[in-house]
């Protein structure tokens, strides 16, 4: 069962059936269907499929970012993670852009992530052109990785996408006793 991840403004819930049509209906959004590997004839029958079938794999995570106060529906996080490394993916409604809602959401999944799966690293790729994507990730503190820049085939066109990555902290080491 996924924790109820919370700060002052957002909570990260388990996603449930009811949530599904919301969920299809985003992916709509011309936003969303530019720069997200969701199809946009996603139906809600399809979500629901989705979201059975995440209780199954424990190699992925998947979050709704709802408003902590009023509980609405903002957006969607989610990682998937094998070996150390874990690969998260995000998107905010149209109404919720703007707010800091995917700056906030990656930043409680990357420090639950790294606090409770045995991860390294974290990346994220986005579409050169998602410049709102790639402030989140900065802001949330992901640092570009060149490296991982690459064309990639997404729903039948090729994008030019930017890498993204965020290590593990390693605690800084205790000064040696005096004396």
């Amino acid at each position: 069962m996924l924790p109820h991840l919370r700060d002052s403004t957002i909570v990260l819930r388990a996603w449930l059936p009811s949530d599904a049509e919301w969920y299809a209906c985003c992916t709509r959004d011309a936003e969303i269907t530019r720069f997200t590997t969701d199809p946009s004839n996603l139906t809600a029958d399809d979500v629901v499929a989705a979201i059975n079938a995440l209780s199954s794999n424990p190699r992925h995570e998947g979050f709704l970012v709802a408003d902590a106060r009023t509980g609405s529906r903002l957006g969607n996080v989610a990682l998937e993670h094998a070996d150390g490394t874990g690969d998260v993916s995000y998107w905010v409604a149209a109404e919720a852009r703007g707010r800091g809602v995917a700056r906030r959401a990656l930043a409680l999944l990357t420090r639950w992530a790294f606090a409770h799966l045995d991860l390294q690293v974290i990346r994220l790729w986005t579409h050169a052109d998602n410049a709102p994507s790639r402030a989140a990730a900065e802001r949330a503190g992901f640092t570009r990785n060149r490296s991982g820049d690459r064309l990639r085939e997404v729903k039948g066109e090729v994008w030019p996408t930017v890498a993204y990555e965020l290590r593990r902290r390693t605690p800084t080491a205790a000064p040696p006793p005096e004396g």
